[in-house]
């Protein structure tokens, strides 16, 4: 698997700061994200805006749109049998987490993310090494310590005794280079 944050590089760098404007523009004005808009939980959207490949907001506006609902809204869209490629179900436990000033709040924002990406560019992949590869990429964002903030949020299994390995030995050979 290539790098995923390595995709999204734009060597442009004039149109930066119009792209993240226009992204942040268009990302709260989809009706299915009014309750992020109208929220104090935008503050965490906002940061990952900030932290996003200018290269992948056009990407998320274009090729990869993607909607953040909350799981109660499943019913409303047709429930269980629904395509749901390019949406990002917030569950009961994490929406508590966006409503939190933790900073694993934007980890995990920046996490599912990276896991739909990785679906959409790379087709079925083992489930948890593409959990390991969204790791990887809210690492490169410089979310480290957020994600193993969050990790730690979890509940104990082995998938996020995994995870945590990964993370660390990721941390540790990227600090070397």
């Amino acid at each position: 698997m290539m790098n995923l944050i390595e995709r999204f590089f734009s060597k442009e760098k004039s149109d930066r700061s119009q792209i993240r404007k226009n992204f942040s523009t268009y990302f709260f004005s989809l009706p299915e994200h009014e309750w992020i808009a109208t929220s104090p939980i935008r503050v965490h959207f906002e940061k990952l805006i900030s932290v996003l490949p200018s290269g992948l907001l056009s990407s998320l506006m274009t090729k990869y749109p993607v909607t953040f609902i909350r799981s109660f809204e499943l019913s409303g869209r047709g429930g269980a049998g629904m395509v749901l490629n390019n949406t990002i179900v917030v569950f009961p436990e994490f929406q508590r987490l966006l409503e939190s000033d933790k900073a694993s709040a934007v980890a995990y924002l920046a996490h599912e993310l990276a896991f739909v990406l990785y679906e959409l560019e790379e087709g079925k992949t083992d489930t948890l090494m593409a959990e390991v590869e969204a790791d990887k990429f809210v690492c490169d964002l410089g979310l480290t310590f957020e994600l193993e903030e969050l990790l730690l949020l979890l509940d104990e299994t082995i998938e996020k005794r995994l995870r945590l390995t990964y993370l660390t030995i990721n941390h540790f050979t990227s600090g070397n280079n």
